[in-house]
């Protein structure tokens, strides 16, 4: 009778051991899982905390940044003879402070590009408004490709602004 009282508080116990293993691998399970997902969240990109994987991306949702180039470009062109001039103040805006950086590095050839961007357009151009959006958008492109060429990052500006635009 003895056997028989040791006996059956043994078999009581395993249900409980059992149950606890069961607990402790669930909790397990969940927290490797919750792991996994973070760690693919944040190598794509997608975590917070800035850019996963090292690389640039780009973030909607952080301030944007002005940047002048300066000084104000100054160029001449030839209209049915007589000698015409164009003084532009340009702006451009990013989320990337790198980028930023990067415009400054690499000035003699973003201001030598837009220079002669600049000196091709004609007055009748100038004047029309559509005309002058065309210019932007075509100083935003030469000045993305000029930066994906030196950096290798995509549209790294997302904006050029004329802030002065005077023909004379």
């Amino acid at each position: 009778m003895a056997e028989e009282a040791s006996a059956a508080p043994a078999k009581s116990g395993s249900p409980m051991k059992l149950v606890i293993v069961m607990i402790v691998g669930a909790i397990l399970l969940v927290a490797v899982s919750m792991g996994g997902v973070f760690f693919l969240m944040k190598s794509m990109g997608m975590g917070g905390g800035g850019a996963g994987g090292g690389g640039h991306v780009k973030d909607d949702s952080a301030p944007a940044i002005y940047h002048a180039l300066e000084p104000a470009f100054v160029v001449n062109f030839k209209e049915r003879g007589r000698s015409r001039f164009l003084q532009v103040e340009v702006q451009v805006m990013s989320r990337d402070k790198q980028m930023i950086d990067e415009l400054d590095k690499h000035t003699p050839v973003i201001r030598n590009n837009l220079l002669l961007l600049f000196s091709g357009q004609t007055a009748e151009t100038l004047h029309s408004s559509e005309g002058k959006e065309q210019l932007r958008q075509s100083a935003l492109a030469e000045l993305n490709k000029i930066l994906e060429a030196e950096t290798g990052q995509v549209e790294a500006i997302e904006a050029l602004y004329f802030t002065s635009f005077v023909t004379q």
